[in-house]
């Protein structure tokens, strides 16, 4: 087991209305770690999130993004490619948004400009994950405590930041450092085909699709992926 005086220093980015608590499990299993969750809230561009994560973290850095966390991780990449060891895309992809996805997005917006946000963590748990677990109320109370914390206001600067931002897809051939993607085989917001799609962009990448699962790998899935991660740490 590393020493924590030596070990890697892992930093976790959220996803859309997420804390800390997405990456609960994983970061349980990684005690022997220094640890940092990417602060995403307060901005409203993805590019501002990156460069506050390389302003608040040391010279060098294993970086794992989910969700809107992997599109922060691909533009820390873009920014500061040289201080990353490690890198892990946890359902995530690296294209721009559809129209399709910017005009939900923006029903979305509206709705928490309403006064509706309390609403949208509803209306997206079905989406985020797995059938199995749509009656899953540890998991359905995880995800709302999550977006309760994070708010309407952040949620719509964070909305700003995904429409917003850019296709990565040209940056991915020069990734140099050993690379990991997660894919749920059941994810209903992310095909999988943009998960291959990176696979085959970055050289240096293993491709992981487990099986029933949806959006929320860390949690629908904890040990795999808990798994998965000290296996990626370890390599």
């Amino acid at each position: 087991m590393p020493d924590t005086a030596t070990a890697e220093t892992v930093v976790f980015i959220p996803g859309l209305t997420s804390t800390g608590a997405l990456f609960g499990p994983q970061i349980n299993s990684l005690k022997e770690h220094p640890i940092i969750i990417a602060e995403t809230c307060g901005m409203d561009s993805i590019e501002a999130m990156a460069k506050r994560l390389l302003d608040h973290t040391p010279e060098k850095f294993a970086l794992l993004g989910m969700s809107m966390g992997g599109y922060v991780a691909l533009e820390v990449i873009r920014q500061a490619s040289e201080r990353v060891s490690r890198l892990a895309l946890v359902n995530t992809n690296a294209r721009d948004d559809t129209a399709a996805q910017t005009q939900l997005r923006h029903t979305q917006m509206e709705i928490a400009k309403k006064g509706g946000f309390h609403k949208i963590a509803s209306m997206q748990y079905l989406q985020l994950v797995h059938p199995a677990r749509h009656d899953d109320t540890a998991l359905r109370q995880v995800v709302f405590d999550m977006a309760a914390e994070i708010g309407p206001e952040d949620f719509l600067k964070q909305q700003t930041a995904i429409i917003n931002r850019r296709d990565q897809r040209p940056n991915l051939p020069a990734i140099q450092c050993p690379t990991m993607i997660i894919a749920g085989e059941e994810d209903s917001l992310l095909p999988l085909d943009r998960c291959r799609e990176m696979h085959d962009a970055i050289a240096n990448s293993k491709l992981h699709i487990i099986p029933d699962c949806g959006h929320m790998s860390t949690l629908e899935h904890p040990v795999h992926t808990s798994e998965l991660v000290q296996d990626w740490l370890a390599a």
